[in-house]
């Protein structure tokens, strides 16, 4: 059963199988394949749900977002593109982010050790989920998830997905971050907050960050990855959305629209000025630091030039 296992996620996930060599990387893998394939459809007959998926994929769809028009709108919010590889069985959709959900989960695991690999009772919120790649994952290790997204799009995609595999430990909404703030039931409630690929996305990342924390419990964790400049200096750069890494217009595939990218230092300052403690940032890497911290209890935050004096 092990290595016939191996093979496939070697075939599917890592066509160097050295690279699935990490114990924790493995079991991760056979979370995924063991509850998110066609064989585990509940509602749905495999042939209607490939079906649905494969419509979902490129579909251009701006009204749905509420947009007066698709210019100056985010490429990846106009048309859908899958977030996160994915092995369904029958056939293997590849996703814009690769394996990062599965990377970054097993760096908080087995590097940081700031996640159980079994979290049964546990609640996290899964900011920014895009398609769900992390938050079925998640929800395979047992927590009770909440992911939220800002797009429509990916989050009809991820209600179809919880509805297809009968996923009871699922709620899926379509939030900002920024509305969680005005959201009473979202207060002091969330044992862990992932927070991966979406603070260089907000245009008040001062305001992000503290409302991670206003959402987690005390004795909460923060785990948390992002875009990063490689530097010692505390710099927080100013790209805006006149800047494209990569990707063409014609068929909406740009990545970018970015706002403030911060150093490994300004990083931590911004965490701890919001009120967290035990921060602990990676060395950054092709771009990109994770970090963790926790909410040990909650305080208050300094209120000069605040631009949402209301917040927590």
């Amino acid at each position: 059963m092990f290595k016939p296992l191996i093979r496939k996620l070697g075939r599917y996930y890592h066509p160097d199988i050295r690279q699935v060599s990490k114990p924790q990387t493995v079991q991760l893998l056979k979370h995924l394949m063991s509850r998110y394939q066609t064989k585990d459809l509940v509602n749905e007959s495999p042939r209607e749900f490939r079906q649905s998926i494969e419509r979902l994929l490129g579909t251009v769809n701006w009204e749905v977002e509420g947009f007066k028009s698709p210019e100056r709108q985010r490429d990846l919010s106009v048309k859908f593109h899958w977030g996160h590889d994915h092995d369904f069985g029958e056939f293997f959709v590849k996703g814009r982010m690769g394996e990062r959900h599965i990377n970054i989960l097993d760096a908080f695991i087995s590097e940081f050790r700031a996640l159980p690999s079994c979290l049964t009772g546990l609640r996290i919120l899964d900011i920014g989920c895009w398609t769900g790649g992390a938050s079925l994952l998640l929800c395979a290790m047992g927590a009770n998830v909440v992911a939220i997204d800002e797009v429509k799009k990916y989050i009809d995609a991820l209600k179809y997905l919880k509805h297809a595999f009968n996923i009871q430990n699922l709620e899926v909404l379509n939030l900002s971050l920024f509305d969680c703030i005005e959201r009473r039931d979202f207060d002091d409630v969330f044992d862990y907050v992932l927070f991966a690929g979406v603070l260089y996305h907000v245009t008040d990342p001062l305001i992000a960050l503290r409302t991670t924390f206003n959402c987690l419990k005390d004795g909460g964790t923060l785990l948390l990855e992002t875009a990063a400049i490689d530097s010692t200096q505390p710099i927080l750069r100013y790209e805006g959305p006149r800047i494209f890494c990569e990707g063409n217009a014609q068929d909406l595939s740009r990545s970018g629209w970015n706002w403030f990218i911060p150093s490994p230092v300004t990083l931590s300052h911004m965490m701890e000025d919001v009120g967290y403690s035990d921060i602990r940032v990676s060395k950054v890497s092709k771009a990109r630091v994770l970090a963790v911290a926790k909410r040990k209890a909650h305080i208050d935050i300094m209120r000069g030039g605040i631009s949402r004096r209301t917040i927590r």
